[in-house]
């Protein structure tokens, strides 16, 4: 089995390598480790001088890597980001489970997707993924995002768009004051993408809006990946212990 890596900057405290031990306990050492590197290039280059046959990808790459796959599993070709690329000989498939972490994570928490009005902030690669999700669960989905382009709104637009939306999901890294100003009520569920900086969290939980951990979105597409990587089901339980879900 292996070797596997996860391939990102920053990614040293990625918890993809524990995640990994913990879906399957019987993996050597070393089966699984991280690449932290300046440019897509020097990734690369590395995946293949170790032998690499699997790859977790996180930021910056999610979209640079579509260039050195050989098929887009769908809907990568759609959302225009991956995750994941897997090797099969010497053909390499790019797949994206962010997708299914998002739909996964609001299923989870009892919040119903179709028909209802979702915001997604942030429109880099996790923030497509979650726009696709939430499309295929029947939701109008909206985009705010720093760079402004067709179909995606200022984020001064957000106190309006709140209005509007019940659903939000958050790829971006608000600071505290920032945040604080967000009109979030209790008629909102919230999923934060960030596992560690968790910028609604308490914003969230000071106006009574339903919190989804970035934990819940990060279990559910580790899960997804492993299969693909592996072939194998994984020890969700093991994997949810350590996340503490």
């Amino acid at each position: 089995m292996g070797p596997f890596a996860i391939i990102g900057n920053p990614v040293r405290e990625s918890m993809s390598p524990s995640l990994f031990r913990a879906a399957y306990a019987g993996i050597p050492e070393g089966t699984y480790t991280f690449m932290e590197v300046p440019d897509i290039a020097a990734a690369w280059k590395r995946v293949l001088e170790n032998g690499i046959q699997g790859i977790n990808v996180t930021m910056p790459f999610k979209t640079s890597v579509l260039d050195l796959a050989h098929v887009l599993h769908s809907p990568v070709s759609q959302i225009r980001a991956a995750n994941l690329l897997v090797r099969e000989k010497d053909t390499w498939t790019a797949y994206n489970t962010d997708v299914y972490g998002v739909i996964q994570s609001f299923r989870e928490s009892g919040t119903g997707m179709a028909g209802k009005n979702a915001l997604v902030i942030g429109a880099g690669g996790a923030g497509r993924a979650a726009a696709w999700g939430l499309q295929l669960e029947g939701a109008k989905v909206f985009m705010a995002n720093r760079t402004v382009r067709e179909g995606v709104l200022p984020l001064s637009g957000i106190p309006s768009l709140l209005q509007q939306c019940t659903l939000v999901v958050n790829t971006v890294p608000w600071d505290p004051g920032t945040a604080g100003s967000m009109a979030l009520t209790s008629v909102h569920t919230v999923l934060d993408a960030s596992y560690t900086l968790k910028p609604l969290r308490r914003v969230a939980e000071k106006t009574g809006a339903r919190y989804v951990d970035g934990y819940c979105w990060l279990f559910h597409q580790a899960a997804a990946g492993f299969r693909i990587l592996t072939g194998l089901d994984p020890d969700r339980p093991a994997m949810r212990r350590l996340l503490g879900l």
